[in-house]
């Protein structure tokens, strides 16, 4: 007796099938890991603009504050000091604001000023500044500097003057204060550092004339009304263009002393 075979084809899956089930199955594993790794990428790139952000606002806000301040002496307004006395002061009083070679200069009082009742000394260090005035606010003024130590009378006022330093190095914004020891990192990844200031026809005037300028003799120093800061940032300063985040640009104008009207 013979039997008849089904004509019924086999069941199941095939090496073809099998091959083709993982391909599909490697070719949407590959598809989601893209996926992933582009967010990932693209979230990196969002945290470190928002990283250059932050240190922008940070410096640009600490900067124009110390311009702002630029040349305020406290109570004493110098031009009105005898010629004997103003030649006691510092040459660098003659420019509190300075920028050259990419170094930003700023001298201002320390926003702590002592009233004396008792005979004594003081120094400069002592208020964390660079020169000590002791005066009345009128015409009368004595000064030192740093260690020295200055005779203090019942009646004076001190007034600390500091000196602060603001340079580009190495792609680094640096700080130092009162010229001495080293510079130290504000942040990283500055592409660029300028200053412009913007002028007035005469000492007198209030309105800036004209072009902003890179440099001002010290003799213009009282025809300076605003400060422009500009300040450019990236992932490779050294190569901005090779950079994966777009060059950050950002620029701000400060008034000097409510020169301004």
């Amino acid at each position: 007796m013979s039997r008849r075979l089904s004509g019924r084809p086999a069941s199941g899956f095939g090496l073809v099938e099998l091959m083709i089930a993982m391909t599909l199955g490697l070719i949407l594993i590959l598809g989601v890991s893209h996926i992933f790794i582009a967010g990932k990428q693209s979230f990196v790139l969002q945290q470190h603009t928002a990283a250059l952000q932050e240190n922008a606002r940070f410096v640009l806000s600490r900067i124009s504050r110390d311009l702002r301040q630029a040349g305020m002496f406290g109570c004493l307004d110098m031009s009105r000091l005898p010629a004997a006395t103003r030649s006691q002061l510092p040459v660098e009083f003659a420019a509190p604001v300075s920028f050259s070679s990419s170094v930003l200069k700023v001298i201002s009082a320390v926003p702590v000023h002592d009233r004396i009742t008792a005979s004594g000394t003081r120094q400069a260090t002592d208020y964390g500044a660079q020169w000590l005035l002791a005066t009345n606010c009128l015409d009368e003024l004595r000064i030192a500097s740093g260690n020295t130590s200055l005779a203090v009378e019942p009646g004076d006022l001190l007034i600390p003057i500091r000196q602060i330093e603001y340079r580009l190095d190495q792609h680094r914004l640096q700080t130092r204060l009162n010229d001495s020891g080293n510079f130290e990192v504000l942040i990283d990844e500055v592409a660029g550092f300028d200053l412009q200031f913007g002028l007035a026809a005469t000492a007198a005037d209030r309105t800036v004339d004209g072009n902003y300028v890179t440099t001002v003799a010290a003799a213009d120093s009282e025809r300076i009304r605003s400060i422009r800061i500009a300040l450019n940032f990236s992932d490779n300063p050294a190569n901005t263009s090779a950079g994966q985040v777009r060059l950050q640009q950002y620029t701000l104008v400060t008034a000097l002393r409510n020169r301004l009207d």
